[in-house]
Order: C-alpha cells, then structure tokens, then sequence
C-alpha cells in the first residue's frame, strides 16, 4: 500500500475544537489557555444542547477570539467533535488539535505533537502524554488486548489507538478516511477510528515530549450510571464496525454484566447487556437517536 505523501507546508494552519456540554466554567478555560500557543486559528467551539449558558459566558469574560457552534440536540462525542471538524476543514486547515474542554496543554506540546508529522510522512494522527492534575501518568500509547481490555498506559510508540481527550489530526487522515463514527455515542469511537486510520495505512503516534494535564470529566458525574451504559453500547459498535472484535465483545460485555449481578444490581446488569446488544445490532443509525430517547434504562 503506498505511504501517503509528507507534509509539504513550511508554515501548517492549525485549528483547534473543543467539544462542550454543560460546562462553561471548564470551556472558556481551556479555550483561555489554547490561545496562549499562539498557533491555533481558529480556536473552534462546538456547544452540545445549547441553553444559551456557553455564550454568555463567552461574552461577559476575556475570551480570545473564537468560532462558537451551538447545537440543540446532545448528538454525544462523535456528533459534536465532527461538526468541529468540518469547520476546521472548510477553513482550510491542514491540522486539527481536537481537545477535551477540562484538559489542558503544556508548553510545547503541541511543536511536539507537530514534529512527529515531520519525522514520519505516513503519520496521520498523534496524542500526547496524557497526565492527571497531580502529574500522574493518565495515558500513554495505549494498546488493546484480550478480550479488549485497554491498556492506557502502555507507553507503546506505535499505539493501537490514541485518545480523543488530546489528538492532533492530519487534513489528509480526515479526507481519506473520513470523520469520527457518528452510530458512536461516547467511548470506543477513539479505537474505531484508530484501527480504521492503520488499515488505510496510516501511522498513530505518541509525542512522548509533549504533555497535557486532563481533569476526570464533569459530564460523567452529571450522566451517572449511564456512563457505563453508553461504554457498553460503544463496545458493541466496535465490534460491528471491526468484526475481528467480535468475540472478544461479547465475553468482555458478559464479564461487565457478570460484575454487576455479582453486586446485586440484577437490573443494571441487564440494562448494560441491552445496550451493548443495541450497539452490535445498530448499524448507520445515527447515536444519539438511539441513545438519547430512554433505551435503557428499562
């Protein structure tokens, strides 16, 4: 299969998206700290079932320049993070930094994410270093065994995935292989696109030298238990877009609901089973058309 060709732009435009759901406070931090790099143009905001709260927040602080997308619906991760991305890519970018709004990156990371592009033409995507606030290691170079058991910090150079809570992807990667999986609601849609990127022949990096600090995400307190559901149904949709992962699926959803039965949470655990049901059985059906109209719980 051939390479694809090297970056030939001395000077690359680089956009930026940061993806919000009820959270202003976290967003116009993270967009404050964005635009201290100085290399990100535009600085894209996508607000997912917007009330109005985001922009008026935006207004009435020292927000730097920005592009603010409202949407009505909660169309989850995928949804959110792609109509970012076409903005980005409609604006001629020739990278996009996708960012989660409660991270943050450190100084020089994103020359470094940068760099592993120049030394490797087949690149087409790359995460950083991945550390909590305490400066303990979150994720790095991640690898998938059996049965899909994740791990995070495996510090591979030649990772099976990275996650979407930092990447920097290449305009090239996008246009020949598409966005994000939008029949993803949240989780699993990062190991999708992974596997997907290497099989058109594309390189998935680690900048080992470039650092961000990643708070636990204010959405999972808000959604609760459904976290686990909509993990659930993300590792059935894995496993209908990669079928390889088919078996591994099943006896890992079966271990999930082997958990909670063992816990007593009879109900909870055939909940989860629905869902990852749901999730292999669904198949062009965007997400949140599923997920968001009380599938589960029963």
């Amino acid at each position: 299969m051939d390479r694809p060709e090297a970056v030939s732009s001395p000077q690359p435009s680089i956009a930026a998206v940061v993806l919000n759901w009820r959270d202003a406070e976290n967003t116009t931090a993270c967009i404050a700290s964005l635009a201290q790099d100085g290399g990100l143009n535009p600085i894209i905001i996508v607000d997912n079932e917007a009330d109005g709260t985001l922009r008026q927040a935006l207004d009435t602080s020292d927000a730097p320049d920005h592009v603010l997308l409202e949407r009505s619906q909660n169309g989850g991760f995928s949804a959110g993070v792609n109509v970012g991305l076409r903005y980005a890519l409609d604006t001629g970018a020739d990278f996009v930094l996708v960012i989660n709004n409660d991270a943050r990156l450190h100084e020089g990371a994103l020359s470094a994410m940068l760099a592993a592009f120049e030394r490797d033409a087949s690149v087409g995507i790359v995460g950083p270093a991945i550390l909590n606030e305490d400066g303990s290691l979150q994720a790095l170079g991640p690898t998938i065994g059996f049965p899909l058991r994740i791990d995070e910090t495996a510090g591979s150079t030649s990772p099976d995935f990275v996650t979407w809570a930092c990447v920097l992807v290449s305009r090239r990667l996008l246009e020949a292989i598409g966005l994000l999986d939008e029949t993803f609601f949240m989780y699993w849609e990062d190991v999708e696109f992974g596997y997907r990127a290497r099989a058109a022949g594309f390189g998935v990096a680690i900048a080992l030298d470039a650092t961000v600090a990643h708070a636990v995400s204010s959405s999972h307190s808000i959604a609760g238990d459904r976290v686990q559901l909509y993990s659930a149904y993300g590792l059935g949709r894995v496993a209908a877009r990669q079928r390889h992962f088919l078996l591994a699926s099943v006896i890992r959803a079966t271990l999930r609901v082997g958990k909670r039965v063992a816990a007593g949470r009879f109900r909870f655990a055939g909940d989860i089973w629905l869902a990852y049901r749901d999730g292999l059985r669904q198949t062009e059906q965007p997400a949140f058309e599923r997920v968001t109209k009380d599938a589960w719980p029963r």
